[in-house]
């Protein structure tokens, strides 16, 4: 069988003697692409006239090539258009026999259909047959490569199924299918075997699977435990003959979304009895706020120092005694200011007790292991002597308290926050990051953040802090919403980490609304549990600030003074809550997870109702402050969710931009939830940002701006239950400005 090489120039070629002949003819023209990528043309038609076929002549179509062979017979060129066939041994046909004659090794040019002519001559020079054929385009095919995942939920097991469409004709011997990131088995399929290498199946019939082009592949892999950890994924998929050719070769990316991570219940325990003398109601926000401030309550940066102090409790209620151990070595002052608007001030002074004698307490211890023996690092000044005993009765209206120390040279805080625990339901609740502002505490040489090998690994309460003048990060990031609060009158009520931890089951009975502050990263399973639980039980959240629940941390014990944090297993990743698998990111419960931390970037102000009251395109420099959060695809989204603001600053460790998502939904239990996604709130609304985050100083019209977003931010998580006037100015308090510690982007 001889090939015959092909030149085609622009002749047609079309052959019918009677019309009634060529429609009996029934001429058909089919193509199928070969394994080496050329096309086969079959022409069929029926016998009219019986006897003994001589030749049979067939047009092609203009401009195709190729060497071009036929089974049983001979082919040669008419012209440029026209193949003439000569059988190999004589052919007697009968009246309806229906004819077939390949011609193989055909190049077609782009364009058709084309109407192609047939002609079957006897060898007496009769037309056996004759007719047109219509020859449609040869179909290609795209490898449209999917997979059917039956079970597509991070952290559990599934089965997939890998399709592909076949492009090229072979013996399919091998599947090549990517597996999911980080996935495992045990792994099986169905009529072949799989092998796993490198995070890719093969699958191999029992036998090599002659496939067309066209055909479609399905490929089970059955039993695969999905890792912890989801989002888009690409799925590579390859099917080859035994020798290597590719049959079919493509892509696909899948989305493995993990749902919010159930909770355990947390329990709404009973409130406490009222101790006597302790009042039942307390003052309202605006009798308590009329009240007589005092600015004695700053400490100027001339008498920062070495003093240092802290309380036996984080938090407290009437009837509580707190303990005072101070280190100086001098007579002190010990004045207990309660925070607030107070005209503008900032604070009112609760109690006083002067001439107090104390000593130069020892060095605080630093030691500890872990039951493996791995190094806890834990500082703590449980070592010191108390230096006096503080009383909270009736004239403690709950608030936040800063307790200042001085001895006329040197100054310093230690902060407290006093519980209503009367049972009063308030509008709103502020809370206190007390377990961030212990991880960033550095007094004593260590903290989280020391370094990845000297850090430590347990925090406790029983140290002075080092940032924001002994108040943590209380000045730096949290008076501003104080100070707003009770500027405007708000009912409003506070506690900290701490109670959300030991008390979280009655954030319903405390509170309408919770508003997180600025910087609210640790967080235990009890807290996220209550946060979560409160949600669905229609309490409004507001997260005023960024990477909140990102770290994981368990309180060692019932009195909440150390927690500890697993920074053992894989260094700082193993810390974050996000280590326990995507369900347990900040997305899904917030609406928007950690990016990085940045220097600051300018929002400018749109038409969104968060803006209300302030003009369109107005700038707010450095308001894109601190960690900012994103709305990542990868992670699950609240459903109803909406980004309401976007914006970016850089990442101060690449210096990569760092998108800003501000992010609302609705809970099916009518509950609002805000995440604002910044940490600059606060310190804009006292005018006053960590020294040492780039922020240039918000002036007067920034700070109106962002009371009124802060205004609107209530109005809308409260659904309307708390109202915010606008007749009380605010003002910048009067404070010396700290530095707040700001974590890389690989710390959070």
């Amino acid at each position: 069988m001889a090939a015959l090489a092909l030149i085609v120039g622009a002749v047609a070629f079309v052959f019918v003697d009677r019309a009634a002949d060529a429609a009996a003819a029934g001429v058909s023209i089919t193509a199928t692409q070969a394994t080496n990528g050329t096309t086969t043309l079959t022409y069929r038609a029926t016998v009219l006239r019986a006897g003994t076929i001589r030749e049979i002549t067939m047009a092609i179509p203009a401009g195709t090539t190729g060497r071009v062979t036929s089974l049983n017979g001979t082919v040669s060129s008419v012209t440029r258009t026209v193949l003439r066939w000569r059988p190999a041994r004589v052919v007697k046909v009968a009246v309806g026999a229906r004819l077939a004659i390949p011609l193989y090794g055909l190049r077609l040019p782009s364009g058709g259909p084309w109407t192609l002519g047939l002609k079957s001559m006897s060898t007496t020079n009769q037309v056996i047959t004759s007719g047109a054929g219509v020859l449609q385009p040869l179909r290609t095919y795209t490898p449209q490569v999917a997979v059917v995942v039956s079970n597509p939920i991070p952290a559990q097991t599934t089965n997939l199924v890998y399709q592909a469409t076949v492009t090229r004709a072979g013996a399919l011997a091998a599947v090549r299918m990517q597996l999911p990131t980080d996935a495992t088995g045990p792994y099986t399929t169905i009529n072949g075997t799989v092998s796993v290498s490198g995070g890719y199946a093969t699958w191999k019939p029992k036998a090599p699977i002659n496939v067309s082009p066209g055909a479609r592949l399905g490929i089970p892999v059955n039993g695969v435990k999905l890792s912890r950890f989801g989002g888009t994924m690409t799925f590579n998929v390859s099917a080859t003959t035994s020798t290597g050719t590719v049959l079919t070769s493509g892509s696909t990316t899948r989305m493995f979304i993990a749902p919010p991570a159930e909770m355990p219940a947390v329990a709404a325990d009973a409130f406490a009895g009222i101790p006597a003398g302790c009042p039942r109601t307390w003052p309202t926000t605006t009798v308590e706020n009329a009240r007589t401030g005092t600015g004695d309550w700053v400490i100027p940066a001339t008498m920062n120092g070495t003093m240092a102090a802290y309380l036996t409790q984080v938090s407290a209620t009437c009837g509580d005694t707190v303990d005072l151990k101070v280190s100086a070595g001098n007579n002190v002052s010990v004045a207990a200011y309660r925070m607030g608007y107070y005209a503008g001030l900032g604070a009112r002074e609760i109690w006083r007790q002067d001439n107090i004698p104390t000593v130069k307490q020892p060095d605080p211890t630093i030691g500890g292991t872990t039951a493996t023996g791995q190094p806890l690092n834990m500082v703590s000044a449980a070592n010191w002597t108390k230096t006096l005993s503080i009383p909270i009765d009736k004239d403690w209206v709950p608030g936040t308290y800063l307790i200042k120390i001085s001895d006329g040279v040197q100054a310093t805080y230690a902060p407290l926050t006093v519980r209503d625990d009367t049972g009063t339901k308030h509008d709103l609740l502020i809370q206190q990051a007390t377990a961030t502002w212990q991880a960033y505490n550095a007094y004593g040489g260590r903290s989280f953040y020391t370094s990845l090998a000297s850090g430590s690994g347990r925090l406790t309460f029983d140290r002075p802090y080092d940032e924001g003048q002994g108040s943590g990060q209380y000045l730096t990031l949290e008076q501003g919403l104080v100070f707003w609060a009770e500027s405007k009158g708000l009912d409003v009520t506070y506690w900290t980490d701490n109670e959300l931890d030991q008390f979280g089951g009655q954030l319903k009975d405390r509170a309408g609304t919770l508003f997180l502050p600025g910087h609210d990263e640790y967080y235990s399973l009890r807290m996220r549990a209550a946060i979560s639980q409160a949600i669905k039980q229609g309490v409004n959240v507001a997260n005023l600030g960024a990477n909140t629940a990102y770290r994981y941390i368990k309180f060692t014990d019932e009195s909440r003074r150390s927690w500890d944090i697993d920074r053992y297993t894989d260094g700082y990743n193993s810390t974050t809550w996000r280590y326990q698998g995507d369900a347990y990111a900040s997305q899904p419960l917030l609406g928007a997870d950690y990016v990085c931390a940045v220097t600051a970037g300018t929002l400018t102000t749109t038409s969104n109702w968060l803006f209300q009251g302030v003009p369109v395109g107005t700038k707010l420099p450095g308001f894109i402050a601190g960690e900012v959060d994103y709305v990542w695809p990868g992670l699950y989204q609240q459903p109803g969710q909406t980004t309401i603001v976007s914006g970016a600053a850089t990442c101060h460790t690449n210096g990569r931009a760092a998108p800003m998502d501000t992010t609302v939904y609705i809970a099916p239990s009518g509950a609002r939830v805000l995440n604002a996604s910044t940490f600059a709130f606060g310190c804009f609304l006292v005018r006053r940002c960590p020294s040492n985050w780039a922020v240039p100083e918000p002036d007067a019209a920034s700070q109106q701006a962002v009371a009124t977003m802060i205004a609107n931010a209530t109005v809308w998580v409260s659904n309307g239950t708390i109202t915010v006037p606008n007749d009380t100015a605010a003002a910048k308090v009067r404070v010396a400005v700290p530095k707040s510690e700001l974590a890389t982007s690989t710390e959070g």
